[in-house]
């Protein structure tokens, strides 16, 4: 039997030989922390080939979507008007499988204020500066995102950047490093058929069997995880949203020059490589091409 504290050595050892192992990669950023590395090999659960991999083509996608991953400023015109508009609020604490929960819903119903790149660009960027900051003694097991469709209309549908869609599901599912446990989609309005047409050609068949969609009102998310972990709003326990969000606001701002400065995030292309390390990569950038 395999004690945990056992487990834990077999990770700090493992993460040791990540470290040295992405170091000896002169493409990759020098400067990626063990906060962020520990996090792509506990998301491949300790396995070192499937964690360069995942960490490769991150990094890789990054680059060339520049746009939405690298060219981004938390507190630009873009970004603040998208909070205004939108909450992406990790909650806090964890369910008792050990899941972290993601909420995310409209506060401002005016379709014209609603600009969806901005919001794939601030989901990322609340993303890194949760993997940024967080402790080892928080990593979940898995995640669960929540998408509160209030107030989502067809106007809001109509507004979808199709290669942005593309970008952010490729991403979500192949490079992003969690584990996707469920996906809840709260206050389903009459037109969801509509919505699903657009964004289900680019969601893997195992990845939508995650999704559970629930009636306006309903109580069948709470038999997924505690109604206790939500807002006040939602009849939970995890404190007012404006206040959980102004928290998640402070921290992009504190973390802007991290989010901003490519050089943590762009790959150095000009530098040659070990043979080793140039196939890694070069396979890494066969899978990017997206249709």
């Amino acid at each position: 039997m395999v004690h945990k504290k056992d487990d834990e050595q077999l990770m700090a050892q493992r993460l040791i030989e990540f470290e040295k192992l992405i170091k000896a990669q002169p493409q990759l950023p020098h400067n990626i922390s063990t906060t962020l590395l520990r996090r792509f090999l506990h998301t491949t659960r300790g396995n070192l080939a499937s964690a360069q991999r995942l960490l490769e083509l991150n990094y890789s996608l990054r680059n060339k979507h520049a746009q939405i991953f690298i060219d981004r400023d938390p507190m630009d015109a873009s970004s603040q008007q998208l909070l205004q508009v939108a909450d992406l609020v990790p909650l806090p604490g964890l369910t008792p499988e050990n899941n972290k929960l993601l909420f995310y819903r409209l506060i401002d119903y005016d379709a014209d204020k609603f600009n969806f790149t901005a919001s794939i660009k601030v989901f990322f960027m609340v993303a890194d500066c949760r993997f940024a900051t967080e402790t080892e003694g928080r990593l979940s097991d898995g995640e669960i995102p929540i998408f509160d469709m209030a107030g989502y209309s067809l106007r809001h549908l109509t507004k979808t950047a199709l290669s942005a869609l593309r970008v952010y599901m490729k991403f979500v599912q192949e490079a992003h490093p969690v584990r996707l446990k469920e996906i809840h989609v709260l206050n389903c309005p009459t037109y969801l058929d509509k919505v699903l047409t657009v964004v289900k050609p680019f969601i893997k068949s195992e990845v939508f069997k995650l999704i559970h969609f629930h009636l306006p009102n309903a109580d069948t998310p709470y038999k997924h995880f505690p109604r206790a972990m939500m807002p006040e709003e939602y009849g939970g326990e995890a404190g007012k949203m404006s206040d959980l969000k102004q928290h998640w606001m402070q921290l992009l701002q504190q973390q802007r020059e991290y989010l901003m400065d490519a050089g943590n995030w762009q790959l150095n292309k000009c530098k040659k490589s070990s043979s080793n390390a140039s196939n890694s990569m070069t396979q890494s950038l066969k899978t990017l091409e997206i249709d």
